[in-house]
């Protein structure tokens, strides 16, 4: 009976880490490919960096996918590896994924690629002349199906497959303001992590940073104040009802969820 029960166990047990580590593992092969996409651009105009984590004036650090670098713009990407019809637009908190009739919610990739820009421009400071053209790119994979009805203004959002096609096509925008990319290239080029376990340590600091970052933004939501600007919460009312949204809006949309 013992003998029969330990493989049981064991499936059991492998089973639970799959379905534990599944998001992070879909999130990493998404981001693989998107690296393999870029890595065919001429390497002569542009330059690519994985996984760079962009500290802040808070002392904590932003995790960005993909910084391309080039001398007609500065391509900022976050990879969405998920399947299915893919519901959203720029001004929603929320986005949601359908399929086989499940629904699922994940937070505006628009907005956190914003965040991952606005890290880049402070750290970057007087390296970045203010008009250097900054793309915000979401990519989703060729799986999914875009289903927004209205054109995006604050980003472009692809599948892989447009992907390239897209920044060739934004790179033949020829800047023509003053050259730093030099100095741009060699400060985000010391932020590199040539070590497996500085990156590993990094990546967990991180981690622990936004599950902290979560409790106090729980904990503001409970006393009425938004976590995004630290104005009052309020009740207001939309054209689906009532609900708890900022009272800083249109300047802030933060929206109260369950």
């Amino acid at each position: 009976m013992i003998a029969t029960m330990i493989p049981l166990l064991l499936l059991l047990a492998f089973s639970l880490l799959l379905k534990a580590s599944y998001p992070k593992l879909k999130g990493m092969v998404g981001e693989s490919r998107v690296k393999k996409l870029l890595s065919k651009l001429d390497k002569g105009s542009y330059k690519l960096w994985n996984d760079l984590y962009i500290p802040n004036s808070k002392q904590n650090t932003s995790q960005v996918d993909h910084v391309l670098l080039s001398e007609n713009g500065l391509f900022v990407l976050e990879t969405k590896n998920y399947a299915g019809w893919i519901f959203g637009n720029e001004n929603s908190r929320n986005w949601t994924q359908v399929i086989y009739k499940q629904k699922e919610k994940f937070y505006n990739p628009i907005w956190q690629n914003h965040g991952h820009i606005q890290a880049l421009k402070e750290y970057l400071q007087e390296e970045l002349p203010n008009d250097f053209p900054i793309y915000s790119i979401i990519v989703f994979s060729n799986e999914a199906t875009l289903k927004n009805d209205a054109s995006f203004e604050k980003a472009i959002v692809i599948q892989n497959k447009q992907l390239l096609a897209t920044i060739k096509k934004l790179y033949s925008n020829p800047y023509t303001g003053p050259s730093r990319i030099d100095h741009i290239r060699d400060k985000l080029a010391s932020l590199e992590i040539t070590s497996l376990k500085e990156k590993k340590q990094t990546a967990k600091k991180h981690v622990k940073q936004i599950k902290s970052d979560l409790k106090d933004n729980k904990q503001k939501i409970k006393k009425n104040i938004c976590p995004c600007c630290g104005s009052k919460l309020v009740k207001r009312r939309g054209k689906n009802g009532s609900f708890t949204g900022c009272s800083s809006f249109p300047k802030c949309r933060f929206t109260k969820t369950g």
